[in-house]
């Protein structure tokens, strides 16, 4: 039900009551009671369970502020508006959304690694809001750069009170070597189960296994045998893995923060005998955002990933993959298997000035089955300014800063319906050399 008695009784008391101009209120204001509308597939418990507070309670314009963010960071509806309605000796807090498209056959066509050369293309059927409970599930697969299927289950508040987080994942792919020219083959499946400690905080334990299979008549072909790229020293590892994490998110929008902090602290142990590769692994990503003004915020980030034990050439770490320095962007360190990297830094700086804030644009007179895709669409335009750094490093070529490699440029970040940002920057190294970058998404 979407309070349909509650507003019922509140356009009643409508009827008969004058009502004040929101204008008119003053913050502080009680709050006594929400009423959800726009809703059609989104179950209300959803939407509620967002909201940090319990009704009746007193709110400022920050608190609402938090409230609509909340919502948005869900990623089921393109606008999200408040309202508040006095009647009578009552205050109402109206929630209107505009529910996006949930489930869709959606052909996919994404780049690997960061790399334009790196092109997949395939096809997925996805519910980003299966039951109408936030619940994720897709299915489908790609050719292309590393051809895969995979299906994917995740719920991320299992019980109501219980908090719980619930994820399913199964997956094949074929995953092109990072330094010979041959291709593993990889089947696997990954369960997390997890808690949410409170509405910003999180642990979550990941089961993950994998079979990789290296191909022997092609490794014959450039003279290496099983023994060079495997652990178990034949044409078959299995590797299982355990995997920690504990996550901190106060960001006010997670599609482009302008405020708050995040942390996330993951340890994960690989394999439990001496045929499987067998390492310790820990992560910390720390990021923090100050808004200097209304149009000005200052964003930060340091990851670290610190592995110790031997890596397999299928698990080894990279500046130039996952994470990247837009300067550098299409270089890799290490760039030889002699020299594999042990531990990883990498530092993020940027400074994001809005030049035309968010607006909402609906196609009223589009065609009846095409309406729901072009429903409050929001855009936008930032400017950003940045700087990355980072450093591979082991024994043989330790830790220093001037082992750094950095670079540093601005660029246009374009706010989108769907994609939500697309990045057009140029940048340059410490080296001189320029390059320009086009990326959807946010960096960090």
């Amino acid at each position: 039900m979407k309070h349909q008695f509650a507003a019922l009784a509140l356009l009643c008391v409508l009827a008969v009551s004058p009502l004040p101009a929101q204008s008119h209120l003053t913050f502080p204001v009680r709050i006594d009671t929400v009423l959800i509308f726009g809703n059609d597939k989104t179950r209300d418990e959803v939407i509620l369970r967002e909201i940090p507070f319990d009704f009746p309670d007193t709110l400022d314009m920050e608190d609402l502020q938090l409230i609509q963010n909340r919502l948005t960071n869900l990623f089921l509806f393109n606008r999200v508006a408040l309202s508040i309605s006095p009647a009578g000796n009552h205050n109402f807090l109206i929630i209107e959304v505009t529910e996006t498209l949930y489930m869709y056959p959606v052909p996919l066509i994404f780049i690997n690694e960061r790399d334009w050369d790196k092109l997949s293309y395939g096809f997925q059927i996805v519910h980003y809001n299966f039951r109408g409970m936030h619940e994720l599930v897709n299915v489908g697969g790609w050719l292309g750069y590393n051809p895969s299927f995979f299906l994917n289950y995740r719920n991320p508040w299992l019980g109501k009170n219980a908090r719980l987080i619930l994820g399913v994942n199964l997956f094949g792919k074929f995953v092109r070597n990072k330094f010979f020219a041959f291709k593993e083959r990889h089947l696997g499946g990954r369960l997390t189960l997890g808690k949410r400690l409170n509405l910003t905080t999180s642990i979550e334990a990941t089961f993950s296994l994998r079979r990789i299979r290296f191909p022997e008549g092609k490794l014959r072909e450039i003279g290496l045998t099983p023994a060079d790229v495997s652990v178990s020293d034949s044409p078959t590892d299995l590797v299982p893995k355990l995997k920690l994490t504990f996550k901190i998110d106060r960001r006010d929008l997670f599609e482009y923060p302008r405020k708050g902090y995040y942390v996330r602290w993951t340890v994960s142990r690989a394999g439990f005998s001496s045929d499987q590769p067998n390492f310790w692994r820990l992560d910390f990503d720390h990021r923090l955002y100050v808004k200097v003004s209304q149009r000005i915020s200052l964003a930060g980030r340091n990851f670290t990933r610190l592995n110790f034990g031997h890596l397999p050439l299928y698990d080894r770490i990279f500046i130039g993959l996952e994470e990247r320095i837009r300067g550098y962007f299409n270089r890799r360190f290490p760039a030889l298997p002699t020299d594999p990297g042990q531990h990883l830094m990498m530092h993020n700086y940027e400074v994001r000035i809005s030049l035309l804030p968010i607006k909402y644009l609906t196609w009223k007179n589009a065609p009846q089955s095409l309406k729901a895709f072009f429903q409050q669409l929001k855009y936008g335009l930032s400017l950003g300014l940045f700087m990355d750094s980072g450093i591979v490093w082991d024994r043989a070529n330790p830790f220093a800063l001037n082992r750094h490699y950095t670079g540093y440029g601005l660029g246009l970040h374009v706010h989108l319906p769907y994609i939500y940002l697309l990045r057009i920057e140029r940048a340059w190294n410490d080296q001189g050399q320029g390059e320009w970058i086009v990326e959807a998404g946010v960096t960090f």
